[in-house]
């Protein structure tokens, strides 16, 4: 091959590989906005909570103000959960361990449910005094939404029994 062709072929082949390279970022940058896909509207966003799901049906408004007493929150609940989390993934790794002490073991489990109970509780009083905020038609859409039953991860877990 001459030199001339070699090189046009190897400007060409850049180029292309500019171009697409361009056009896969630009797709996956753009591809947030509902209004750009070519393929018809962009499925509904599915939280894995459901307190999020809800928040996002409110107005604007609505979303900024639980938006902004989040991070309070955070900081004074979120401790308490990884701490519960770390105290029952301890438990479980320590379900193997020889010599098993099964009143520490128990011990430990109901520390970290109580722990989230509280954190749950405050959860539920945040909720209650944040409705309570809401103007008519925002609590009303934020009670359905949260009402709403969470959608399965796939059709079998549906149809699986609760277990007790």
């Amino acid at each position: 091959m001459n030199r001339p062709v070699l090189l046009t072929t190897l400007f060409v082949s850049l180029a292309l590989n500019v171009f697409g390279v361009g056009a896969f970022m630009g797709a996956r940058l753009n591809g947030d906005r509902p209004e750009a896909s070519p393929m018809g509207p962009v499925p509904e966003r599915r939280d894995r909570s459901p307190v999020n799901a809800a928040v996002r049906t409110l107005s604007p408004e609505a979303q900024a103000a639980w938006r902004t007493q989040t991070p309070a929150f955070l900081a004074t609940h979120d401790p308490g959960l990884r701490d519960s989390r770390r105290i029952v993934q301890g438990a479980i790794q320590g379900l193997g361990a020889d010599p098993f002490d099964a009143t520490v073991a128990t011990s430990n489990l109901v520390r970290a449910r109580d722990m989230e109970h509280r954190n749950r509780l405050a959860m539920d009083a945040r909720l209650v005094a944040f409705a309570a905020s809401l103007s008519p038609q925002d609590r009303a859409k934020f009670a359905e939404a949260l009402a709403r039953p969470r959608q399965a991860r796939n059709p079998r877990q549906a149809a699986a029994p609760a277990m007790d």
